[in-house]
């Protein structure tokens, strides 16, 4: 079961400002959890699924993201990962740093405006793709050698080149910002809930009285978190995990629908539409 988050520190060295680390973990089960800092992510090894805001979706190797201050997010490896018959572990790296980091008023600066426009984004969320996503993936991992000033020149280029790419995508619809530890707790249990059952018939009175609430105000409460129904957000994920099967596996349409968690094809193939604006087969056709 995912812990209870908990706000963040900066584990900093008395040599550096910031962390720049590579991270290699044998489950890669990072809770809900939120910080100060703000945190760019290389997903280096390792496929599973994330959620960053009220966004949820697939991550894959070199997958590349700008995570804002405060901002709640989730990743965790899947389970089929570990099937696989390599000695490959999930592996990140990670860069978290403060404003204040580079100096009070060192973001003030008139040739900072872009940077501060790309902090304001990252709120929501940012993944980057296309040749911006290749050329800081190779810039991350050989700045990742440096130390020192190299390594803070490093940091300094990769925010720059993420501040001028048009190559990126908002993930969250809203800024989401961290909230109490009991308001996070409840995140937890119903996240946990609903990635350990988004394939069965999840009854909702049942996670209700995980959270210790009526039904009603569970619907409430959820819709005011991430600005979707339980429905809608269900159905996101079950698309996600659809949208998996059909780039890796060679299953027919059926079979995803019902290991998706979908009773019956009309409603998966509507639910695909809304989601991702086509249908499965076109889906599946613009991947060859």
């Amino acid at each position: 079961m995912l812990k209870t988050p908990l706000l963040q520190k900066l584990p900093l060295s008395k040599d550096s400002s910031f962390i720049y680390e590579r991270y290699v973990s044998p489950n890669f089960e990072t809770p809900w959890h939120y910080h100060e800092e703000i945190e760019i992510v290389l997903c280096e090894e390792g496929f599973g699924k994330k959620i960053v805001g009220n966004h949820t979706s697939e991550f894959q190797p070199n997958d590349l993201m700008l995570l804002g201050s405060n901002l709640p997010h989730w990743f965790r490896a899947d389970d089929s990962f570990y099937s696989i018959p390599q000695l490959i572990k999930p592996s990140t790296v990670v860069i978290q740093f403060r404003k204040e980091s580079f100096g009070e008023s060192f973001f003030s600066l008139v040739e900072m405006k872009k940077v501060k426009e790309l902090f304001e984004k990252s709120q929501n969320g940012i993944e980057f793709y296309g040749q911006t996503r290749l050329t800081v993936n190779q810039m991350m991992k050989d700045t990742l050698k440096e130390e020192g000033l190299k390594r803070l020149i490093g940091l300094l280029e990769i925010i720059a080149l993420m501040s001028t790419t048009k190559e990126y995508r908002l993930l969250s619809e809203i800024g989401m910002l961290g909230v109490s530890l009991k308001d996070a707790q409840r995140m937890n249990i119903i996240i946990d809930h609903i990635f350990n059952k988004f394939t069965e018939d999840i009854d909702l009175n049942v996670l209700s009285d995980k959270v210790g609430m009526s039904t009603a105000a569970f619907c409430r409460y959820f819709k005011s978190r991430t600005q979707k129904t339980f429905i809608e957000y269900l159905n996101e994920i079950k698309i996600s995990h659809a949208c998996k099967l059909l780039r890796e596996t060679e299953q027919n349409i059926v079979q995803i629908c019902f290991d998706s968690g979908f009773n019956n094809l009309s409603n998966f193939n509507r639910q695909f539409r809304k989601v991702t604006q086509t249908n499965p087969h076109l889906y599946r056709k613009s991947l060859a």
